[in-house]
């Protein structure tokens, strides 16, 4: 068990994901300095619009991150690239005088490499369609891997707007079965015309 400081948002990253984030609220900025003085990461999580009360209005999982890189955005604010690098369950979260949540967490073993299958294989097309037409995701990555069913399954789950139930439920799964199911069923297969 392992006790870290937490980030909601309502969007996603997973492990070896990358998303750039714009912080400016105190208790975040604070968040930050921690990391850098610890040399630390931090638990980014979805926050649940479904009706739980505070501070248990996040998902039940997470993805932990380590700050990669940081600049000044032109508007004076402090921006910062993190990196996926594990997944957690949150045991009990408590909250500080400035609202900063903390949680205990327990680690989750990484989904296991897998090739993509056959018929799958649309999803995977799909997501190299995205990033041809979006650059700007595609250059935060040094190489894409378009042929791992893990590393296409997690990149197209950030890139969708996920309910918490959903990201609960597939961040509980051994391996990237169910994601690519749900995939499947959330992005139309050429067959289907």
């Amino acid at each position: 068990m392992s006790n870290i400081m937490l980030f909601p948002l309502r969007s996603v990253v997973f492990p070896k994901g990358k998303l750039k984030l714009r912080i400016f609220e105190p208790r975040y900025l604070r968040m930050v300095k921690e990391c850098f003085r610890n040399n630390e990461g931090f638990g980014m999580c979805l926050i649940n619009d479904e009706g739980a009360p505070p501070p248990r209005n996040v998902s039940t999982h997470g993805t932990y991150v380590n700050i990669v890189d940081f600049e000044e955005l032109e508007d004076g604010m402090l921006g910062i690239t993190v990196i996926g690098d594990k997944t957690f369950e949150t045991l009990q979260i408590s909250v500080e005088k400035d609202g900063l949540r903390r949680a205990d967490v327990n680690w989750m073993p990484p989904w296991p490499q897998a090739k993509i299958d056959n018929e799958f294989e649309y999803v995977s097309a799909h997501l190299r369609s995205v990033y041809e037409h979006f650059p700007q995701i595609s250059e935060m990555y040094d190489s894409c891997h378009f042929e791992d069913a893990v590393w296409v399954s997690q990149r197209w789950l950030e890139l969708l707007p996920l309910k918490v139930s959903h990201f609960d439920f597939l961040s509980v799964q051994a391996n990237s079965d169910e994601a690519l199911m749900f995939l499947s069923q959330a992005i139309e297969s050429p067959k289907s015309h």
